[in-house]
């Protein structure tokens, strides 16, 4: 399988071809041959490399099997059940052939059970559907003789919205349906892609593991450098206005006239609004997010690379914008070799320091931050609410006649602006971190994880290491998902 050459570690995006159809057919040399032919046409078109997604039922599945491995076309075989309940469909002639096929598929997936076999096959069509990106179907344009039949198939991709090339069976005519300009662009994949690198170029017979890192590096190193912290620059604008109204009453209640003073203020006043201009600044949001999301989508698969079975959040392949980029990494997962037999014991120490103990220790100093920031902000809130307090009630039965004349305008003129403002100040500084969420969050998945990582400890066999393993990557996909919803549109936008 290729990959994308250059300095940019670019990544192939990888298109899903999926494929239903009849069994019986009159002509199935010629079809074969028409359905050959599409995926040639296909595979000239897509900006990419095409993925075939089908069941193996003698017919039209099997043309298409043996189409994409004729074209050397990675194929995924989509069964209704397992392969032991599928052979009853099957000669002992047919399931020969069958599983000659099935051998030589990039991967086998089976979406249900032969409690209710009709059933079960519609599952398995909708399955296919969902996964396409075209689909090619095999159809005479008649009403479906059955539950699961290919009619329903494409009814269900028609109202999906999903490219069709419909190839009839008998008069060997092709149609196209919902195909539109864009059908083959993939905006996001395409500028993870283009972000420069200063990598050095790729070698020669890089395996997909090596290139998908090389990729990784590349994005994550750019999240990085632009990651725009903007709860700090909104608090940093905050403070800075503060500062500015509570120069300002000064300057009217102490009658402090001076042109620094004005200056100062302007100044203040001028660098809020730039921090806030800067958090609204859209590109630069958007491009970290772009960043940010591939970064953690490539983290979740390089992590677990070396496991027998794929784990991958469900999630990845729905969110928004991201579908081309987790199909394309699970591809390349699924066709690189099964990994070698490793010592258990290496693979669980290289996992739990790399990927838990890390982020424990980061959701730990998190806390202990978010604690300090509030042992700080909480305090002074009070603290400056009484003291506003205070002087109301002393201003109010004692007045200020008793302190010189200096002394009585603070306490007067400048105090009653100035600590309501500071106690004001306190309390959205621990509003605009959302202090108490984000401890009670880090608390939580400190716990979280220190549980699994108890669990992944103690599996002894790479069963019950896999089903820990899962649970983590669950915890990591569940508090990006969080993130990613908070973070996808900058605040005062």
């Amino acid at each position: 399988m290729k990959h994308s050459n250059g300095d940019d570690a670019q990544l192939s995006p990888f298109w899903v071809v999926a494929f239903t159809g009849h069994r019986d057919l009159k002509n199935p040399v010629a079809v074969g041959r028409v359905i050959r032919e599409e995926l040639e046409v296909l595979r000239r078109e897509v900006p990419g490399e095409i993925v075939g997604y089908a069941s193996a039922a003698i017919g039209a599945d099997t043309l298409f099997a043996e189409a994409c491995q004729s074209l050397k076309i990675p194929w995924v075989a989509a069964l209704p059940f397992s392969p032991a309940e599928f052979r009853n469909d099957f000669s002992e002639s047919q399931w020969s052939h069958v599983t000659e096929l099935l051998s030589r598929a990039m991967d086998v997936e089976i979406s249900g059970t032969s409690d209710d076999r009709p059933a079960a096959y519609l599952r398995c069509g909708l399955r296919t559907v969902d996964e396409a990106d075209v689909l090619m179907t095999v159809w005479d344009g008649e009403p479906a003789r059955g539950l699961g039949g290919t009619a329903e198939v494409v009814a269900y991709a028609r109202m999906q919205n999903k490219p069709i090339i419909l190839i009839h069976p008998d008069q060997l005519k092709v149609e196209r349906e919902s195909f539109r300009d864009d059908t083959f662009m993939d905006p996001e994949f395409s500028f993870l892609n283009h972000l420069r690198s200063k990598q050095a170029p790729s070698m020669d017979g890089e395996s997909p593991k090596q290139h998908i890192e090389r990729f990784f590096q590349k994005v994550d190193a750019v999240a990085t450098r632009i990651a725009p912290n903007f709860r700090r620059w909104v608090a940093a604008s905050l403070l800075m206005n503060t500062v500015a109204v509570a120069l300002t009453a000064a300057a009217i209640g102490l009658g402090l006239n001076s042109g620094l003073l004005d200056l100062l203020i302007f100044l203040l006043v001028a660098l809020a609004t730039l921090a806030i201009a800067y958090v609204k600044r859209k590109d630069a949001h958007h491009t970290w997010m772009r960043c940010r999301v591939g970064a953690e989508m490539c983290r979740s698969v390089l992590a677990t690379w070396d496991l027998p079975v794929v784990v991958a959040p469900f999630w990845f392949r729905e969110l928004q914008g991201f579908a081309r980029l987790a199909k394309s990494l699970r591809v390349l997962r699924s066709s690189s070799p099964p990994p070698q037999a490793s010592d258990l014991l290496a693979w669980k120490e290289h996992y739990l320091r790399t990927r838990i103990d890390s982020q424990i220790n980061y959701f730990s100093k998190r806390s202990r931050a978010l604690r300090r920031m509030l042992l700080i902000l909480t305090p002074a809130f009070w603290l400056f609410s009484g003291l506003a307090i205070t002087r109301g009630i002393f201003v109010a039965t004692v007045g200020v006649n008793r302190f010189n004349p200096e002394l009585g305008r603070v306490v007067a003129s400048f105090l009653p602006f100035a600590l309501p403002l500071a106690a004001g100040c306190a309390l959205s500084l621990i509003s605009i971190f959302d202090l108490h969420r984000q401890l009670a969050r880090s608390h939580e998945m400190t716990k979280r994880l220190t549980a699994a990582r108890n669990q992944i400890v103690q599996s002894e066999n790479i069963v019950t290491l896999q089903n820990a393993v899962e649970k983590a990557e669950k915890l990591f996909a569940q508090e990006f998902l969080e993130w990613f919803v908070l973070f996808r549109n900058p605040r005062f936008q």
